[in-house]
């Protein structure tokens, strides 16, 4: 807020009239903006009218969940004078989901284009360029998988750098390719394409943040370091109710993994 140099008020919250709320653009990566987007619908109830500056690609899945506050891109020039507040997004956070009960309740899943049929199959994504990442081989992945029934599914950006022909090789059986799928540019998409799918195994990256804000099970396995994205010890996040979390603590990755897809397989069977 103190830097966006947006000559407004910061907005005091519900006890604060607003005619006119703008909310900035994130300070940090995709995963904390779809941790916290939903909140706009929050401040919507209190504010007369919002508008949300968020990433273009995000615009029509956000647009179509929470049709009561404008999205427009984050690089759009604007006229500040048409609003009478300014808030980050972060507080938001701080007005309407300072706790666990308040953050539980105002989970709406995200809607994505709707899809035919029921869905089916894993997803997975096992690879992230951010610097710092511990993450299980390639090889670990492939003898989790290698006899994991039923169809599964490339949800990985960058495919090529992730090493996807590999990872099919070693598993030794087919992993369908998600190519076709430009998350890096087309999220509606890549919404899409997750909720046709029964559940998620990842590590922790933007399929995680999508499957937990579009309510699709989904289990993440993690490397013991701390992760602000994640509750330190929790097994659960009241951010994503149908989400888990595996640390890989004194396990191996491959136990870790194993520990991941028993945890899914759960998850689904008592959907």
């Amino acid at each position: 807020e103190a830097s966006a140099g947006i000559d407004r008020p910061i907005w005091g919250g519900p006890d604060d009239v607003c005619p006119s709320l703008l909310v900035l653009k994130r300070s940090r990566d995709l995963g904390d903006e779809l941790r916290i987007i939903r909140l706009v619908r929050t401040a919507a109830q209190w504010a007369e009218k919002v508008t949300a500056l968020v990433e273009p690609r995000l615009i029509p899945l956000l647009q179509r969940s929470f049709p009561e506050v404008h999205f427009i891109d984050r690089n759009t020039p604007l006229d500040v004078e048409q609003f009478s507040h300014i808030a980050a997004q972060e507080r938001l956070a701080y007005w309407f989901g300072s706790d666990e009960k308040t953050l539980h309740q105002s989970f709406q899943p995200l809607i994505a284009p709707q899809t035919a049929g029921k869905p089916r199959g894993i997803g997975i994504s096992w690879y992230s360029r951010a610097i710092g990442k511990t993450l299980p081989s390639l090889q670990d992945w492939a003898n989790v998988l290698r006899d994991w029934r039923g169809r599964l599914q490339s949800l990985q950006y960058r495919e090529a750098d992730a090493e996807f022909e590999t990872l099919s090789e070693l598993t030794g059986r087919p992993i369908k390719t998600g190519r076709h799928i430009d998350q890096l540019n087309d999220l509606d998409a890549f919404a899409q394409a997750i909720i046709q799918l029964r559940g998620v195994l990842t590590i922790s990256n933007t399929t995680a943040h999508m499957a937990g804000a579009l309510g699709v099970p989904c289990v993440v396995v993690l490397d013991n370091g701390i992760v602000t994205t994640w509750p330190e010890a929790a097994e659960t996040t009241p951010l994503y109710p149908q989400t888990r979390l595996i640390r890989r603590n004194q396990l191996s990755w491959e136990e870790a993994l194993r520990q991941g897809r028993e945890t899914l397989k759960s998850m689904i069977k008592t959907e």
